[in-house]
């Protein structure tokens, strides 16, 4: 389902960009679906109308533990929707100074598509946290050629989000309401 007009809006401001030429080692995730909440990452999946993760490669360790940053926590909040109480819960990549953020890792160049579903993934733990700000990070990298087990991060971006609007009513489309 796509969304007319984005509930989520935000500025960003960039930070700082760091080149490098750092060795990371390649983590296979799976992410399971959970039923009995909307996660962040579905409802941004939704607004950008991007289908949603399962198994693949990351290498988001590697950049919190260079940003030097703790992994973040599970949040929820409760949201009444036409007398329906619905849980909005997410986990953000890391958590630096009590601000949460989101980490996108991109091969080669940023794709422009999965760099605003970061920057509006980081809106929504600023939300879900209670604070008037996040971070949004992301590394591009090169694939190592004499290890397939690793890549080489080549840049990494820093990013200040600050939440400008979000309409919670719109985040949940009304179809899928439990």
């Amino acid at each position: 389902m796509r969304f007319s007009a984005s509930p989520i809006q935000y500025q960003h401001y960039a930070l700082s960009s760091i080149k490098l030429n750092k060795r990371a080692k390649i983590e296979y995730v799976n992410c399971p679906k959970q039923n009995d909440f909307y996660s962040v990452s579905d409802i941004v999946n939704n607004i950008l109308g991007l289908k949603g993760g399962g198994t693949g490669k990351t290498i988001e360790s590697s950049v919190r533990e260079f940003i030097n940053a703790e992994p973040g926590f599970r949040v929820c909040k409760d949201v009444d929707l036409n007398s329906i109480k619905n849980e909005i819960c997410g986990t953000p990549d890391f958590i630096k100074d009590g601000i949460p953020g989101e980490i996108k890792t991109f091969a080669y160049s940023i794709n422009p598509k999965f760099q605003e579903k970061g920057m509006m993934q980081s809106t929504l733990y600023a939300w879900l946290y209670g604070k008037k700000r996040a971070m949004y990070v992301s590394a591009i990298y090169n694939f190592d050629p004499n290890d397939e087990d690793y890549v080489i991060i080549k840049r990494i971006n820093y990013y200040m989000i600050i939440p400008t609007k979000i309409e919670v009513r719109q985040l949940i489309p009304i179809g899928v309401i439990a």
